[in-house]
């Protein structure tokens, strides 16, 4: 499997001269990919659907070369539910990069994920997603649009900024660098999620991201012990800290916020940026989005928004390496056992589009069931903040789709570049 800041268009390295200087700084460009292989995976990363078709029909479980892919809906979750025999890879990764403890996400099940678990969403209430975060999205990138005028780079300017401005907001971060924030936490999430062949660049990325995203995090909880009652996810973490100090020291409160960041702004740009990428490319898909957004109905145009991103997943599917031999669809004709120590892509991604399990996969279809999807996981590993991304994505898109005769720019400035397998720049216009 390549490396998966091979995905997608990518956009030009302009950073290294600057980077060159200081060989500790960060260096963009160590997530730029180029060459025939790039534009390979970039291809069959974009156009999949017969490729996953074939492979769901003939070798649903196909292995090579110490990899092993999933590719059906049962499999695909009955893979995701087995976290102890089919186990996350990262939790090592996250550690590094938090500077000390794991987070959820790199957790097997047992008590102290579910203690993690249980911490988190404490401080993070869904409550808060239609009292708080909706509407913090919505007025961001209202403001953002109408300073804009009738033009705004879609990615940089708008699906990517509003998440950097919760952070600062509802997380409680100062951050004094809003774009390369962005930068940092998508070198660190692509090394913690999407670096299964331990790539030494990404890493070199990743660990100078992290040396400049903790020290964010401290100050942030710095600042909340200061001001304890303030109404922001570090104030919160910090008054479970007073009540409990041994169970909340500042090497979780910090593993809490680096987690939750990481898998905010990186994630939801990445998710946002394909819809927008996709609904400028299907002007019925458009359509439909438009009139729920003109219409005020928010669940509708969720449903809308989301089903157009099951065409185009974060990623085919989440990384997995088997912890034991074990079998998969034991007691069926495709049964496969998978040796331990196995590499695993489960395509969440074909899951999706397995006619076995889900009615017309290729017809777009916002009233689909929601068992059709996986677009945030499955089984254990189901995005603790998905919820927040709902609410986030959703309230972001709802200005722009309001407005009238929303287009690509012309030329290359309407065409997404991307940073590593992230979506950074899609210009678009609109009436304004």
């Amino acid at each position: 499997m390549g490396n998966v800041a091979a995905f997608g268009r990518l956009a030009p390295a302009t950073d290294k001269k600057s980077a060159a200087k200081d060989p500790g700084s960060f260096d963009p460009t160590l997530l730029q990919s180029s060459g025939i292989t790039a534009r390979i995976v970039e291809w069959v990363v974009r156009h999949p659907f017969a490729l996953m078709a074939f492979a769901r029909h003939f070798w649903p479980i196909p292995t090579f070369k110490g990899w092993a892919i999933i590719t059906r809906f049962d499999d695909v979750a009955e893979a995701l539910q087995n976290d102890k025999a089919i186990a996350v890879p990262f939790g090592e990764q996250i550690k590094t990069l938090n500077g000390g403890p794991n987070f959820v996400l790199g957790m097997a099940d047992g008590p102290e994920y579910q203690a993690l678990h249980k911490a988190t969403m404490a401080v993070f209430p869904r409550a808060d997603n239609a009292a708080i975060v909706g509407p913090m999205a919505y007025h961001e990138a209202s403001n953002l649009l109408e300073l804009g005028e009738g033009k705004i780079d879609g990615v940089r300017g708008l699906l990517t900024l509003v998440p950097t401005r919760i952070c600062e907001k509802y997380y409680g971060l100062t951050i004094p660098d809003e774009p390369n924030f962005a930068r940092w936490t998508i070198a660190m999430s692509s090394y913690m999620f999407g670096n299964p062949n331990n790539d030494p660049n990404l890493e070199k990325a990743a660990l100078a991201a992290g040396a400049l995203v903790r020290p964010i995090m401290d100050d942030a909880i710095a600042k909340a012990k200061a001001a304890p009652d303030a109404d922001t996810i570090a104030a919160r973490l910090v008054q479970k800290q007073m009540e409990d100090p041994s169970a909340m020291p500042d090497e979780i409160i910090r593993a809490i916020l680096i987690g939750m960041v990481t898998g905010f702004v990186p994630t939801n740009t990445m998710a946002s940026g394909h819809m927008l990428d996709l609904l400028l490319d299907n002007p019925d898909w458009m359509a439909q989005a438009q009139e729920a957004a003109r219409s005020d109905d928010d669940d509708l145009l969720q449903r809308c928004l989301f089903e157009a991103m099951r065409f185009w997943p974060l990623n085919p599917g989440p990384f997995r390496v088997a912890a034991e031999d074990v079998t998969i669809a034991a007691g069926t004709r495709r049964a496969k056992t998978i040796k331990k120590g196995t590499k695993l892509l489960v395509s969440t991604q074909s899951a999706m589009f397995d006619p076995r399990r889900v009615e017309h996969p290729m017809r777009f279809d916002p009233n689909r069931k929601p068992v059709d999807y996986m677009l945030m996981g499955f089984g254990l590993h189901w995005c603790i903040g998905a919820p927040l991304a709902y609410a986030q994505i959703t309230q972001t898109f709802k200005p722009l789709l309001k407005r009238r005769n929303v287009r690509r720019a012309p030329g290359k400035d309407g065409k997404m570049t991307r940073f590593g397998p992230f979506p950074e720049s899609l210009w678009v216009l609109y009436d304004h």
